[in-house]
């Protein structure tokens, strides 16, 4: 799977791919090449914080109107940083400071004042502003290799499939998603899904993240059971639903594990910043 940025900053692959890029474009990855808040210093990130919203007050014109004491702007920066660890594990200062910028030129809408609320509106529009996401998309291709497989129509439609699923899935509403998802009329297979994904895509999980997949797909099968009028205490139980006649494998339970896996992978790409097309092809 390809790697955002590395830990320290952008390999030469990527810094030649960011080349490519218009100027515009340009300025929306510049600012990712550097080491992610996540892996810095605390106490370092809040100070820095401290001082860009200062910095963003003052640039607003407004900082006479909102003259915030300083253990407000500390507490600002304190939810801030929680903020961006909880929601967005690859953003660096820097995106933080031109969301910022951005938000007090106006491209976000109006605001009023400098409270959590609108830092966190600054930085949730930004992350989702639509030229970000073509500036990773464009940023992306140019660091695939031109050698790739050709797309079929089959593969076409599968990926299309895929993206659908992509865009409805989210961290509020994964809980609610079983084997089959229908979703605005139109009815998804979610273990197809990632099958394809599996079929066409280097794709691996950690052992811890494995374990964890296993273990989400174990309570929504026990609660199938449950339905179903089974106990799950008895073994029978387990193996009087569907089971695959050439290997007597539980291709129920195996369905809610790909379900958990597909689930997984879309919500730690959205967590980069990723889609499935940033994927590598086998």
């Amino acid at each position: 799977m390809n790697q955002i940025t590395t830990t320290n900053g952008f390999s030469s692959l990527e810094v030649e791919a960011m080349q490519k890029l218009n100027d515009y474009l340009k300025t929306f990855i510049e600012v990712k090449n550097e080491v992610k808040i996540i892996h810095k210093d605390k106490q370092e990130v809040l100070t820095q914080l401290y001082a860009i919203v200062i910095k963003t007050i003052e640039l607003s014109g407004e900082n006479k109107k909102y003259n915030l004491d300083n253990q407000t702007i500390k507490n600002v920066a304190g939810f801030v940083y929680e903020y961006v660890l909880q929601n967005y594990k690859g953003a660096t200062l820097s995106e933080l400071k031109k969301a910022f910028k951005m938000g007090i030129s106006g491209e976000f809408g109006e605001f009023v004042g400098f409270g959590t609320v609108t830092f966190t509106k600054f930085i949730k529009s930004y992350m989702s502003y639509s030229k970000r996401e073509q500036a990773i998309k464009e940023w992306f291709k140019y660091q695939t290799p031109t050698t790739e497989k050709p797309m079929t129509k089959i593969f076409e439609q599968n990926l299309q499939i895929a993206n659908y699923f992509f865009k409805v899935c989210e961290e509020k509403n994964s809980e609610r998603f079983h084997t089959i998802l229908n979703h605005e009329d139109n009815v998804m297979h979610l273990p197809s899904i990632y099958e394809f994904l599996y079929s066409n895509y280097q794709i691996s999980f950690s052992p811890e993240s494995k374990e964890l997949i296993t273990k989400k797909a174990k309570v929504k099968y026990n609660n199938y059971i449950k339905k179903s009028g089974l106990k799950d205490a008895d073994a029978k139980g387990y193996q009087n639903i569907i089971t695959s006649v050439i290997d007597n494998q539980n291709k129920t339970f195996d369905n809610y594990v790909k379900t958990q896996a597909l689930i997984f992978l879309t919500l730690k790409l959205k967590q980069q910043g990723k889609t499935f097309d940033n994927l590598k092809r086998i």
